[in-house]
């Protein structure tokens, strides 16, 4: 436990003074925060233009908004502002998977390039302590920055609200299950994904442009193709966190199982 404990210490500190990976953590929040703020001050006055217009768009959103039973009896701007607010939670489900995945990518072959792979690999470290304090030093910061930033947006989005609505809108049990569980679930996925990458690359810009086109974008590809029924559907929110867990446990088993130290030393070599 000692030992991982000083890896994961040496692992943020990596992490902090890393200048290619503060670019992210700098972009990212800011967006995540005023893309709800914008759409909870705009929504009355978006919804009444656009509906006027006969804005076919606009009319599904409606017309989804007042199917719901958990909106029912709600002004049609207060219900079209749910609706927002739920499907922007997309965005905290992007944040982690973007930064953690951008410092991943960085994570082994990083070592190599600076010639600190074989002192590390020579300490009585484990495979399974490297894979955990590398899969932790890229994700846990990532995940602290979306729910901080998740944080602030509720309780922006509320004050707004409470002044409009005289309801709280955030965090409903969608929100929640989002942010809190099936972000950092994403962010290990593609940790451990993009880990893989890195352990079998001799170069940190080759790494992170594979993760940043191939691993990030299949990641975001799979939230388009499912991302209307988990924001309908709270049981299939919670299969997809199971799903995604599940993911997660086999990939470190198999980053673990092909994880060789003399083969990463030698092909480095």
């Amino acid at each position: 436990m000692r030992i991982l404990l000083l890896f994961l210490l040496k692992e943020a500190r990596d992490v902090r003074t890393n200048k290619q990976v503060w670019p992210v953590y700098l972009l990212l929040p800011p967006i995540a925060l005023a893309l709800p703020i914008f759409f909870v001050t705009v929504a009355p006055w978006l919804v009444s233009d656009k509906m006027e217009k006969g804005d076919a768009a606009m009319q599904y959103l409606a017309r989804l908004a007042q199917e719901a039973e958990e909106f029912a009896g709600m002004p049609l701007d207060e219900a079209m502002s749910r609706l927002f607010l739920r499907n922007l939670v997309a965005f905290f489900l992007i944040m982690p998977l973007g930064i953690s995945s951008v410092s991943a990518a960085f994570s082994i072959v990083g070592e190599k390039q600076q010639r600190t792979l074989e002192p590390i690999l020579a300490t009585p470290i484990t495979d399974a302590q490297f894979m955990l304090g590398k899969m932790l030093a890229s994700s846990v910061p990532a995940v602290v920055v979306t729910w901080a930033t998740a944080l602030l947006t509720t309780i922006v989005v509320d004050f707004i609200s409470l002044n409009k609505y005289r309801a709280a809108l955030l965090p409903d049990r969608f929100w929640a299950m989002g942010v809190v569980v099936l972000g950092p679930l994403l962010a290990v996925g593609a940790v451990l994904a993009t880990m893989r990458v890195s352990a079998r690359m001799t170069d940190p810009q080759a790494a992170n442009q594979f993760a940043g086109l191939v691993i990030l974008p299949a990641f975001l590809v799979s939230l388009a193709i499912f991302g209307k029924v988990l924001t309908l559907s709270f049981a299939a929110l919670c299969i997809a966190c199971l799903l995604m867990l599940s993911l997660d446990l086999f990939l470190f088993r198999l980053n673990l199982r092909k994880f060789q130290r003399e083969e990463i030393l030698t092909r480095w070599k």
